[in-house]
């Protein structure tokens, strides 16, 4: 078979298929929709009363919508990425980031260097300094009453 045959074999056939479909009937069934009948079903009637005109007409609306509403989402989402680059804080530089680490790393020296004021005289006490350095002169002073 050729390949324009082919196409018009296919085209027939969804053709009649679609045509079967909107032949079926459909049943409401209290507050549902069914194929089935039911007890108390209502038969209701699907086929489209427009024409094609009309059909082509609201088929064109809603492609025009359809790309209306993407050039809309398109716009907003470059408004709302303009929107955040403006409100968004600037990130700070490693020579900022370095010099505030440097200002939290005195503050655990000097607490460091407070507990190790307790527990080590670093400062020359002015009886040593009046003591003579010779050991034994020291001792000797030491044991004078």
């Amino acid at each position: 078979m050729s390949s324009p045959a082919l196409k018009a074999l296919l085209s027939l056939t969804f053709g009649a298929l679609s045509l079967a479909a909107t032949a079926q009937v459909t049943y409401r069934c209290g507050n549902s929709y069914s194929q089935t009948p039911c007890p108390g079903g209502v038969i209701i009637d699907t086929d489209d009363p427009r024409t094609r005109e009309q059909k082509a007409q609201t088929d064109m609306a809603t492609q025009r919508d359809a790309k209306t509403a993407n050039a809309m989402e398109k716009a907003r989402v470059q408004q709302e990425a303009r929107d955040l680059a403006a409100n968004t804080p600037t990130v700070k530089t490693s020579a900022a980031t370095s010099a505030g680490k440097k200002k939290t790393e005195p503050t655990k020296k000097k607490k460091k260097a407070a507990h190790s004021k307790t527990t080590v005289n670093s400062a020359p006490d002015q009886a040593t300094k009046n003591k003579p350095s010779n050991p034994a002169s020291g001792q000797k002073d030491a044991l004078k009453p």
